[in-house]
């Protein structure tokens, strides 16, 4: 996919959106010049998501969708969203090393289960720290005791951060760990001096 000589950026392209609220899911289409759902939640630099040719399930009725044109979701009611036809692989001028950690993330009505990766040496509560308020979540599940009719998985979720009710870290093997995330053990063991003999 080339640029567009004549635009800033990339062009835009026409991909497929489900956006999560606390009641409703809304399901079509977005024109959006970025490649990671993160960033299509993160950057759009409004108030609300434009979709089009959507449709609208309410939870509690999912037989009485309701379809437009073109329906506006506030971004603060996002709980999480899914898309398809973007490329949510990492830039490769942009490599950060990072470890996975396996992480289950409650919005009722709904559990997100998957793997959320953190900067070598960070601890995995430090999710919450960061400046995005969406965050990617990888190979993920969604279930729902209320609705099971709205589960499913994906393989890339973006969840907003701050309106997760409960975060489990349900396996992170390198927990507490430090500097050897970063350095080998045979170095960091060379840096020390020498025993004293007895």
């Amino acid at each position: 996919m080339g640029w567009d000589s004549g635009s800033l950026g990339p062009p835009l392209s026409d991909v497929q959106v489900e956006l999560y609220t606390s009641g409703y899911q809304v399901s079509g289409h977005m024109m959006t010049r970025f490649h990671k759902v993160a960033d299509i939640l993160n950057l759009g630099g409004s108030t609300h998501l434009a979709i089009e040719r959507a449709t609208v399930a309410e939870y509690a009725d999912p037989g009485a969708a309701r379809g437009g044109q073109s329906v506006l979701v506030a971004v603060e009611a996002v709980l999480f969203g899914i898309s398809s036809g973007v490329d949510d692989a990492p830039a490769a001028d942009i490599v950060v090393q990072k470890r996975p950690v396996k992480i289950q993330v409650a919005f009722p009505p709904f559990w997100l289960i998957g793997t959320f990766h953190v900067p070598q040496g960070s601890e995995a509560m430090d999710v919450l720290n960061v400046a995005d308020p969406f965050l990617s979540l990888t190979d993920a599940a969604v279930t729902s005791a209320a609705f099971p009719g709205f589960d499913g998985d994906a393989p890339i979720v973006a969840f907003q951060r701050k309106l997760a009710q409960v975060l489990i870290v349900t396996d992170d093997v390198a927990h507490g760990s430090g500097l050897e995330d970063i350095i080998p053990e045979d170095e960091a063991r060379s840096w020390l001096p020498p025993a004293d003999p007895a």
